[in-house]
């Protein structure tokens, strides 16, 4: 009595057929990780700016001091298109009235061994925009004036009611903008 065994198995279409399916899986599934990831830096960077924004409010909230006294303008935040991968949280040493109030002097107002501190926004994020009731400028300032505190934004354009600030990730083209209002309400808009 002979035993016929009948061999089963992949043949080579079959085997290349399934590698490829394999691969074009993998890379579809490494392409949306790597989209996700970027995504993901922009949101921080943007829930990191609103954070920033409450922080000078909290400063001027709690009379924080810069260079051992409470400064007379509160504190703030300073946005400027000519550095578009940073923005300072600053003290505002001029009372409110002076000359100098709501402008900001980073030799004076933006020392980081005062009190100061700078933020550097991650490799590919930039500031892109910024827009004072709805306008383009070049550059704005919030400030939070104690006790209460009340919110002053200030641009080239004077002084407005709203300011949006535009971040994008550069390769991608990712943007989600932050807007600050007059009552010191600072969000992430989109």
């Amino acid at each position: 009595m002979k035993y016929k065994y009948k061999l089963t198995g992949l043949t080579l279409v079959e085997m290349i057929v399934s590698i490829s399916i394999v691969a074009i899986v993998s890379s579809l599934f490494i392409a949306n990780y790597h989209s996700t990831n970027k995504r993901a830096d922009l949101v921080m960077s943007a829930q990191n700016l609103v954070a920033d924004i409450h922080g000078a409010q909290n400063n001027s909230l709690g009379l924080v001091k810069y260079n051992n006294a409470v400064p007379a303008g509160g504190w703030g935040v300073q946005f400027n298109l000519r550095s578009p991968n940073e923005y300072k949280v600053f003290a505002d040493l001029n009372a409110p009235g002076t000359e100098g109030y709501l402008e900001y002097d980073e030799y004076t107002e933006g020392l980081i061994s005062a009190g100061a501190r700078q933020t550097n926004l991650s490799d590919q994020i930039i500031i892109s925009d910024l827009r004072v009731g709805g306008e383009p400028v070049k550059w704005a300032n919030v400030t939070f004036l104690p006790p209460d505190p009340i919110t002053n934004i200030n641009s080239d354009l004077g002084a407005s009611s709203t300011l949006d600030i535009e971040l994008t990730e550069v390769p991608s083209g990712f943007k989600k903008t932050v807007q600050v209002n007059f009552l010191g309400l600072a969000e992430v808009i989109d």
